[in-house]
């Protein structure tokens, strides 16, 4: 049986979108091929190597803790993991690597570093994030992307998760015309089949519900500022991140009551707060065009209500939908019409939406591409 090295910086028992992208894919993969996860661990934890399966074997790169908000501070530190990341693969004998972003210094670690043929599957354009506004950020980004593009180049196949990402490779990156493929993100089907079977009912009080990441990119001080403005509803927070405390306390000193905050929630009681929303809710910076968040598979797979606030690859996958409004980020103003337009009108629930998710994002059906890809490096000489 051939073997397979994947090289990632999410993976269990840390429970994040990364992480439920590499266990669809590795679970797909294992059934042909035996899998040494290569990982780093989250900030501050130890765990220990382990046997995921009969055929998935997991060793971490210990990870300590450090303040990730800093952008330098948190680029040293990943680029320093991501080496060693692509030192300990060459430890283990592997017919192929595979290495998946979104910690950007893994593409050029993995790249340049590991041994034999290589994938790089990229889950996002980090370094477009860069804001660019002196001559010194300037030459950073562009001494970034110059580094990405080389690196991107030396991969023998290179996969990723949307049009944005697809465009950007074939257009910046050398030869990547006939060696580039869409994975894109999706929710499991077990999940789906979950949050399919949410039924429709009138909630009262009327209640919106956030779940995912608290942090900069999500910029959900919105809706402590909506809660104040339409005090009769509900607002629930269901996650946490380097924002969650001071927003909680930003919400305190403002004596804001109807909004509350759950932090980390375990999975078997999310399906409560679907169960029990009026409206989901979902935001990213106008920074964050090119990203996807994953929550938006699962909010969709709801059939709820949705109100995005954000641009590019998101704003577009909900423009697809019905029964959705997506607005700007930060338009205090516009998500607040938005909620009362269906704050007055019957809950519907979205078949079509639901139908959307199943037939093109389903991880176990997405991950086959992978194995289809590795089938064909591994038959090239």
């Amino acid at each position: 049986m051939k073997t397979i090295n994947f090289l990632t910086g999410n993976f269990i028992p840390e429970n994040c979108a990364g992480t439920n992208r590499i266990l669809a894919l590795v679970k797909e993969l294992e059934k042909k091929y035996k899998i040494n996860v290569i990982c780093i661990s989250e900030k501050g934890k130890k765990p220990n190597d382990f046997a995921f399966s009969e055929n998935i074997k997991v060793y971490y790169i210990y990870q300590k803790e450090y303040d990730s908000e800093k952008f330098y501070t948190r680029a040293v530190h990943e680029l320093f993991y991501a080496v060693q990341l692509a030192f300990k693969s060459n430890k283990f004998p592997s017919d192929i690597v595979i290495a998946t972003s979104p910690q950007m210094f893994i593409i050029p670690a993995a790249g340049l570093f590991a041994r034999g043929k290589k994938i790089i599957d990229i889950r996002d354009l980090v370094w477009e994030y860069i804001d660019a506004r002196s001559l010194y950020t300037k030459v950073v980004k562009f001494s970034i992307t110059k580094l990405m593009q080389y690196a991107i180049a030396r991969f023998q196949f290179i996969t990723v998760t949307n049009n944005h990402e697809y465009e950007w490779v074939s257009k910046h990156v050398r030869g990547a015309g006939k060696k580039i493929e869409k994975i894109t993100n999706g929710i499991e089907w077990f999940k789906f089949e979950e949050l399919n079977a949410i039924e429709r009912r009138e909630i009262k009080p009327f209640t919106l519900t956030y779940i995912g990441n608290v942090g900069i990119a999500q910029n959900i001080k919105v809706l402590v500022d909506i809660a104040k403005r339409i005090p009769d509803i509900q607002i629930n927070i269901i996650g946490e991140g380097n924002k969650y405390k001071e927003l909680k306390e930003y919400a305190r000193q403002h004596r804001i009551n109807n909004i509350t905050f759950f932090g980390k929630v375990h999975r078997d009681k999310i399906i409560d707060f679907y169960q029990n929303s009026s409206v989901l809710f979902a935001q990213l910076d106008e920074k964050f065009k090119a990203a996807m968040p994953s929550k938006l598979y699962e909010y969709t797979s709801t059939g709820l209500p949705i109100i995005y606030a954000g641009l590019g690859v998101a704003r577009n996958f909900v423009e697809k939908l019905e029964n959705c409004t997506v607005i700007d980020p930060g338009d205090v103003d516009a998500l607040e019409k938005a909620i009362r337009k269906y704050k007055e009108a019957p809950l519907q629930i979205s078949q079509k939406n639901r139908d959307f998710v199943s037939n093109n994002f389903i991880r176990e059906k997405q991950s086959q591409k992978m194995v289809d890809i590795v089938e064909r490096l591994l038959q090239e000489k």
